[in-house]
């Protein structure tokens, strides 16, 4: 079983103190986290761990969320972002990155809060700040203005994920919230 933690790999462990997705898991057999996410490293800061005879099983076809091709050697990448991964980690100390978890997962709260209010179907686990708005409810005007990450790039999309970082304040919720109340009462076809 593979773990893609590109987002979850550096809140869940943190938010989730009785995980088992770890290593100590035998079912595990890989791991990745991308740093340039939600610890907002440079971008190609990724982290891919397995256990050991595995790597053969690394190369796959193209994601399909992910627009255009990654095809860097594991390993390759320049030693300054496993630097600018320590550094920022070390900055933060422990206490400071589950203050910042904690203060994520309130906002992510507030926002499933707006959607349960306006009954817009979604699903989030209690432990993320992340939130997957199905794609009925978005139209076109409120993906391009907030810049929201769909299931796939074109047509056919069947949900949209909004993901709580640093810079999404209560403000920019808020004005999405007034603008997804707009567009559900512009558009009642958007809802199930």
């Amino acid at each position: 079983m593979h773990i893609d933690g590109a987002y979850g790999g550096f809140v869940y462990p943190i938010s989730n103190k009785d995980s088992v997705i770890n290593f100590e898991n035998p079912k595990i057999s890989s791991i990745t986290i991308d740093a340039h996410k939600m610890l907002q490293a440079p971008y190609g800061t990724g982290i891919f761990i397995c256990r050991k005879g595995l790597i053969k099983n690394v190369l796959t076809k193209e994601a399909e969320y992910v627009e255009g091709m990654d095809l860097t050697l594991c390993g390759s990448r320049s030693g300054a972002n496993a630097i600018a991964v320590w550094m920022i980690l070390f900055t933060y100390g422990p206490h400071g990155w589950c203050e910042k978890i904690r203060v994520l997962q309130m906002r992510t709260q507030w926002l499933c809060d707006e959607l349960d209010a306006l009954e817009v179907k979604y699903f989030r686990d209690s432990l993320m700040n992340i939130v997957t708005i199905q794609a009925n409810y978005i139209s076109d005007a409120l993906e391009d203005k907030y810049d929201l990450v769909p299931q796939k790039h074109g047509k056919g999309n069947l949900w949209y994920k909004i993901v709580i970082m640093d810079h999404v304040e209560i403000d920019h919720l808020s004005a999405f919230i007034t603008d997804l109340k707009l567009t559900l009462q512009l558009q009642p076809s958007l809802t199930v």
